[in-house]
């Protein structure tokens, strides 16, 4: 009988098995094997066992604590930047209780704003500044623990009649169910910087901790524009993930609004966006 060829590392084997023991037997904030542990649980050498455990910790599974021992860190919501995916989805998915404050919403012509910029927003959303648009401000949080702060104008003629109570949870099922509106993706900036003023309130932070912002223009099949948001995403708390690869053309990147028409319909007609 042929017999399988296994042409991974044994490290990448090892560090397999490990994800399965920890995700059976092992729970969140709880001491994890040593290396000798693994070493002779697999019988492998300790370089091996090192290697395993140390991409584990890279990869945000395990926490290794000076003097103390590796522990299973608790899940860490993540944004896929491949994918769109609600909070409230992508809470469920880690197994954390999803929590939205509306903190403002209102119906309001674009050059009456209040906390978004309205020439930002006429122009990504190609309305005039007389045109209506919900603004609403959010706070989200994970099991108590407030981790997003985002300010987001919504184009008001393609969802009439929302409510605040509507954008108490999932912005995307509400615009998805309700208006029978096809989401295509977003065209997003992400950059770190300090938090300041009221945001560190707002997320419990201290002045001049991390935060990742995400400035972005969310799209409806055939490249509509459809949302502009201002969102910070406490930095100890969220990551975010991408895919790259080593050949292609990248001077078209969908993720970079600067140089990439929305995503989906005619690219010959598709809204630009330029983040100056």
């Amino acid at each position: 009988m042929a017999r399988d060829i296994v042409r991974e590392p044994v490290y990448k084997q090892v560090t397999e098995a490990l994800l399965e023991l920890i995700r059976s037997e092992f729970a969140a904030g709880e001491k994890f094997l040593t290396e000798r542990q693994v070493s002779e649980r697999f019988g492998i050498s300790r370089t091996t066992a090192n290697k395993a455990l140390a991409s584990l910790e890279i990869d945000g599974v395990l926490e290794f604590r000076t003097g103390v021992g590796t522990f299973v860190r608790p899940p860490k919501p993540n944004v896929n930047l491949r994918r769109l995916v609600s909070f409230t989805e992508k809470a469920h998915a880690a197994g954390l209780r999803p929590d939205t404050t509306v903190r403002s919403f209102r119906r309001a012509p674009i050059d009456d704003l209040s906390f978004l910029p309205p020439a930002e927003v006429s122009t990504v959303l190609e309305l005039d500044d007389e045109e209506h648009v919900y603004e609403m401000e959010r706070l989200r949080s994970l099991d108590g623990e407030p981790v997003i702060y985002e300010r987001r104008a919504l184009r008001a003629d393609l969802c009439p009649d929302l409510v605040r109570d509507d954008v108490g949870a999932s912005l995307y099922t509400v615009l998805q169910e309700r208006y029978a509106l096809a989401l295509e993706g977003v065209a997003q900036r992400i950059r770190a910087r300090n938090a300041n003023g009221e945001e560190t309130r707002l997320l419990e932070l201290r002045d001049g901790e991390a935060v990742l912002e995400l400035t972005g223009v969310g799209y409806l099949a055939g490249g509509r524009p459809m949302w502009y948001e201002e969102t910070l995403y406490r930095g100890d708390t969220y990551e975010f993930v991408n895919q790259l690869r080593l050949s292609g053309d990248d001077s078209q990147s969908s993720l970079d609004p600067r140089q990439a028409p929305a995503p989906g319909g005619d690219e010959t007609k598709r809204p630009w966006y330029r983040w100056d």
